[in-house]
């Protein structure tokens, strides 16, 4: 009997176990669909692409080593190669043999793209093989980057970019759906910062833009592309809609005249550009807001929707550098592309309407100048037109003229008798 009765007592505490799951299960069932992210965590995509258990731990090694650099005061170490040193950790043989240098681009790369808060730490690295008694390892050193080299200093942006990302998060609805959550955050970042047209390659001076430091930082507040998504990122993190940060190429940037750059725009290796891919309702969509913010020719503050939840094909100048990062998605969503949302986001006051018009893009695709020119142009032909058209009738009404027949009518008789004086 007691033996049942413990049976029983067993029984039933499973079963209330489990009940808050069924409940919240149940309650899941009845939120909107792109709420639902499946298993995807988008702060840990790329590391879960690894498949292999050297590439994990040599990313674990980093994030870890990473984190708790991020976390502190300490300076970065100069270095007589002319770069800072944040931290230095050791890879095992074992785990390099399995890597190689390919593999190291792919785990430093997958770090970073999965921690946009390590806003200081470069994609350069130096590997060293070394040894201690019969153990032989790699030193692996990821270096910092100059601006952020100093403890203090980078301690108080990092704390500027914990806060602003709140500050961001708190901005929006707590019912908010994570589509409408995508659209509120595009348009508050590209409504408060700047794209910056000095930062066409990256130097010491211009890092920050690169960052999202660069978008996060009231000195700064002005980014490229790079900047933007990452600091998009670290906010859909924060509010949890699965985001990617992604690196490739801009084809509209390229020059094919020349031959260099013609050859690896074929091979999609170029790296002038970054962008997201967000996860709703079980589908990836291509987002990028440094394209979405442009640089006007008037300089007028512009919002675009151009690059606003798109697929691969419709940004097909977009091309991502799969060696870079591994199981990069394909965007193919449609379901909350902007002409299925706009009546929603219109209906729940939140729509924004797009300021950058057909004038903006014409102006911005060719320049004032030769917009100017061709306005010219366009006005003189037309003066021409009309000077030929009214040319033209003028020559017809003489001929008209020439041809018509002048018939004389005599009146002498009749202005006599209109002289007579009236009868009295």
């Amino acid at each position: 009997m007691k033996k049942k009765f413990l049976v029983l007592l067993l029984t039933l505490t499973m079963i209330l176990s489990f009940s808050p799951y069924v409940a919240k299960a149940a309650d899941t069932d009845d939120t909107d669909s792109s709420n639902k992210t499946d298993t995807i965590d988008g702060r840990t995509y790329f590391y879960d692409q690894f498949d292999n258990s050297a590439y994990r731990t040599v990313y674990k090694q980093i994030n870890d080593a990473a984190q708790k650099f991020n976390e502190s005061t300490s300076n970065a170490s100069y270095q007589d190669g002319g770069y800072y040193t944040a931290f230095t950790l050791s890879v095992s043989n074992k785990d390099w043999e399995v890597i190689g240098n390919d593999g190291m681009d792919q785990i430093v790369n997958a770090v970073l793209a999965d921690h946009p808060e390590y806003f200081w730490m470069s994609d350069s690295y130096q590997c060293k093989q070394e040894s201690s008694g019969e153990l032989r390892y790699t030193a692996l050193t990821i270096e910092c980057y100059s601006l952020y080299a100093n403890g203090d200093t980078r301690s108080i942006y990092k704390n500027n970019f914990d806060l602003t990302v709140k500050n961001y998060a708190a901005s929006l609805d707590e019912s908010a759906k994570d589509y409408e959550k995508v659209y509120l955050i595009h348009n508050s970042i590209i409504n408060k910062v700047y794209y910056t047209s000095d930062a066409t390659s990256k130097s010491k001076d211009n890092i920050y833009a690169y960052t999202a430091d660069g978008v996060f930082n009231s000195k700064y507040q002005s980014a490229v592309t790079y900047g933007y998504a990452k600091a998009f990122k670290a906010i859909m993190d924060y509010v949890g809609v699965p985001c990617l940060y992604i690196e490739g190429q801009n084809s509209d940037l390229l020059d094919d005249s020349m031959d260099t750059q013609k050859q690896l725009k074929e091979e999609s290796y170029i790296n002038n550009c970054a962008w997201n891919a967000v996860y709703l309702g079980g589908e990836w969509y291509l987002i990028n807001l440094g394209l979405d913010d442009p640089i006007t020719t008037t300089g007028k503050e512009a919002l675009s929707y151009t690059y606003f939840n798109v697929t691969d094909e419709q940004a097909s100048n977009l091309t991502a550098i799969t060696s870079r990062l591994p199981g990069i998605p394909k965007c193919t969503g449609t379901k909350y592309c902007l002409s299925k949302v706009q009546a929603d986001l219109e209906a729940d006051g939140l729509w924004e309407k797009s300021s950058y018009n057909i004038i903006d893009k014409i102006l911005d695709k060719y320049g004032l100048s030769v917009v100017l020119i061709s306005i010219g142009l366009i006005l003189l032909l037309v003066v021409m037109l009309i000077k030929n058209i009214h040319k033209s009738r003028s020559k017809k009404k003489k001929e008209k003229v020439k041809k018509t027949k002048t018939t004389v009518v005599d009146n002498s008789e009749l202005d006599a008798e209109l002289r007579k004086p009236p009868i009295s």
